[in-house]
């Protein structure tokens, strides 16, 4: 999913809808996003699992964001 259709359920008011077009396909992973918020600056999603930011890497799998970096 890209961040414009997120957008755009998030602006029709579609909150619980968009966080699922979120996480589609990945419900069951243990660091699914739980919540989010929308940046001010950028005007885009940050997503949260409990007060931990997480962020897709680039195969998909959601990962805390200060993980992203590091090598497993």
């Amino acid at each position: 999913m890209d961040d414009a259709e997120f957008m755009a359920l998030y602006k029709a008011g579609k909150f619980k809808e968009a966080l699922a077009a979120a996480t589609r396909g990945q419900e069951k992973s243990k660091l699914t996003p739980s919540r989010y918020s929308i940046d001010k600056k950028t005007g885009k999603p940050i997503f949260y699992r409990g007060n931990k930011r997480v962020e897709k890497d680039v195969t998909g799998e959601w990962l805390f964001a200060k993980n992203l970096g590091k090598p497993e």
